[in-house]
């Protein structure tokens, strides 16, 4: 089958249990930004009997042994699906102990729905789940916070829309654990997860939805919730998806090819927080409101407002709440159709999913290194030199853009220039220029050389600049080596 994700043929089939499991292995490629990526897809063939949804196990080739993990997952899935433990979109399976052939840094597993067309020979009577291994904390992250918030960290950093569904041996992991639960709003209230809930944001609306079937299970949710609560929904099938890690300033977004000019954008939590004015949980008399925050809304409502919300949920009818203040005017909720959402489709055999260039790893375009080089993109802090210089790429722009994020660059880049600028700061030189030389890479420290025009400055003050800037924090840097030259024009003292 040759489709707009890939194509596949055919190697064989492992028997893991005669009558009872079995596992198709195809070799194929998958299409993605940097060309069309070798991998093993392994589909499973039995576990429809017991009312599981079949898997697909996508790995990357990598010139290593065909991995194992996908047969043994198979058999354990199989196993609890005779005993009638079924998972689904958004279920999580948890390692006791970490470790797979491939990877000794897998936790766990997250299931997905499949892209809309699966390159695999395997003819099934339903979509398959994908099953993604998770490495390290990211486990952890997708079972207190949610699935979405992890999977749209993936499509940031293999830039495709809305995540990968393939395994990559050997890529970095997107979070780390402690830093996400100090830095993100959601530690501090309880969460219910909600796969089947979608959290819209479009335009000055929020909007709720979630198939008929599901109505009993949000309305049970409802009632049940805290005044303070976190809903953590499914993907939502828009054309763009926020997106969110420790330390971004600012909203930020991934998108669908074709959907930059698209004002629906998945949410990837809604905290709700709701009481009368003056009563518990409503903010000390805070007028209803709303915020965006990090990849989500968080909403203040009456206890009005709320049962509005509950009593459209129960009913199964669309309603909408005005809100007085705040980025959106009103949540409305309705019932979701359940044909397959058209934002997750492609635009033909050819398309290929990736991220536009103004769109870098969840990086608002403000931010971006977009267009032939660097020079005026990354823009310096208030305190930075007047003159930010100019970059000289030694290694290509679309390894930058996979290596490091624009904001962790600019960041590196301002310190850089308030380092140089207060060793020069009264000294006497003849340096009219800088040269710095920087080479990063996955968990080393700063590799630097520095040579300057017309004369290099005092031999002291260059050790300490060397000394200096190689101690300097490195942006975090994925994959491979980058390497690029920061040129600083360096004002001639006083005499």
């Amino acid at each position: 089958m040759i489709g707009p994700v890939g194509s596949a043929l055919p190697v064989g089939r492992e028997i893991l249990i005669p009558g009872e499991l079995s596992v198709a292995i195809d070799e194929g490629g998958i299409r993605t930004a940097g060309g069309m990526l070798p991998a093993l897809l392994y589909t499973t063939d039995g576990l429809e009997r017991h009312g599981q949804r079949e898997m697909v196990f996508a790995v990357a080739r990598t010139g290593a042994p065909a991995p194992g993990y996908p047969l043994t997952m198979a058999r354990t899935v199989h196993r609890f699906a005779a005993e009638g433990r079924l998972v689904d979109a958004g279920d999580v399976s948890v390692f006791g102990r970490p470790g797979v052939d491939l990877d000794e840094r897998v936790t766990g597993f997250v299931y997905a729905d499949p892209p809309a067309a699966l390159p695999s020979t395997v003819d099934l009577p339903r979509p398959p789940l994908i099953a993604l291994p998770l490495l390290g904390g990211e486990t952890a992250v997708v079972q207190r916070f949610g699935h979405a918030r992890v999977l749209a960290l993936l499509g940031a950093q293999e830039r495709y829309y809305p995540h990968p569904w393939w395994f990559r041996p050997g890529r970095a992991a997107v979070l780390d654990d402690a830093e996400f639960r100090a830095a993100t709003m959601l530690s501090r209230a309880p969460a219910y997860n909600l796969p089947f809930l979608r959290v819209v944001h479009d335009g000055d609306r929020l909007e709720l939805s979630c198939a008929a079937e599901d109505l009993p299970s949000l309305a049970d949710a409802m009632r049940e919730a805290p005044e303070v609560c976190a809903y953590l929904p499914g993907l939502a099938g828009t054309p763009k998806t926020y997106v969110w890690a420790p330390g971004q300033s600012g909203p930020a977004a991934i998108v669908a090819p074709g959907g930059e000019r698209a004002t629906r954008l998945a949410c990837n939590f809604l905290l709700i927080v709701r009481g009368a004015p003056g009563a518990p949980g409503s903010g000390d008399g805070q007028a209803p409101t709303s915020r965006q925050v990090e990849d989500g809304f968080a909403v203040l409502l009456t206890g009005a407002m709320h049962a509005r919300l509950l009593q459209a949920v129960e009913a199964g009818r669309p309603v909408e709440i005005g809100l007085p203040g705040g980025a959106v005017r009103a949540v409305a909720f309705r019932v979701a159709s359940t044909d397959p959402p058209a934002a997750a489709q492609q635009a033909g055999p050819d398309a290929v999913n990736a991220l536009p260039p103004d769109l870098l790893n969840g990086v608002p375009a403000a931010t971006t290194m977009a267009g032939g080089d660097l020079r005026g993109q990354v823009r310096p802090s208030a305190d930075a030199p007047r003159d930010p210089g100019r970059i000289v790429l030694l290694t290509s722009e679309e390894r930058l853009r996979q290596a490091t994020t624009p904001a962790e660059l600019a960041d590196f880049l301002d310190r850089v220039r308030r380092v140089v600028d207060r060793l020069f700061a009264g000294v006497r030189h003849h340096t009219e220029e800088l040269m710095v030389e920087f080479r990063l890479g996955p968990g080393r420290p700063v590799e630097v050389r520095i040579m300057a025009r017309p004369e290099a400055p005092p031999r002291e003050l260059q050790v300490v600049l060397e000394r200096q800037l190689q101690a300097l924090t490195p942006p975090t840097i994925r994959y491979s080596e980058v390497a690029f030259q920061l040129h600083l024009p360096i004002a001639t003292p006083r005499r």
